[in-house]
């Protein structure tokens, strides 16, 4: 492909993105380890960059994992449900639902988001244990 025809599908590429959808997965993660959460981060940046460059319209933009409950949410825009579907199988990691939601952002929205990457919920823990201080 050369340079303008490159220039042409990443017009494209943002164009379908600025029109995208934002989506979120459900996981069940019983007894998931911080390396675990890693891996699956990684699992589903790679799945979603290819199926995004190929033209598809989609974009992961992270997950947040509830310790307590279990749960990894992911968000992801995208232009339909299917793309969202279609990328999380090719990460091959089960989820229990893909929904589509609604963005509410607070009073400072301008402030760039968290690092990518599993953060423990308290500092100095070295992974999740689901009991929390009050």
């Amino acid at each position: 492909m050369s340079d303008p025809d490159q220039g042409a599908a990443a017009g494209t590429a943002n164009a379908r993105l600025e029109s995208a959808s934002l989506f979120i997965v459900e996981r069940r993660l019983p007894k998931i380890s911080e390396h675990q959460l890693a891996v699956l981060q990684a699992a589903l940046t790679s799945a979603a960059t290819r199926f995004s460059a190929r033209g598809d319209g989609i974009r992961y933009l992270h997950s947040i994992f509830l310790a307590r409950q279990e749960r990894l949410l992911s968000l992801f825009t995208a232009e339909s449900i299917e793309a969202v579907r279609a990328v999380n199988e090719a990460a091959l990691i089960p989820f229990a639902s893909i929904e589509p939601g609604i963005e509410l952002h607070g009073s400072d929205h301008s402030q760039p988001s968290a690092p990518a990457g599993p953060r423990s919920v308290a500092a100095g823990r070295s992974r999740p244990s689901g009991h929390y201080d009050r």
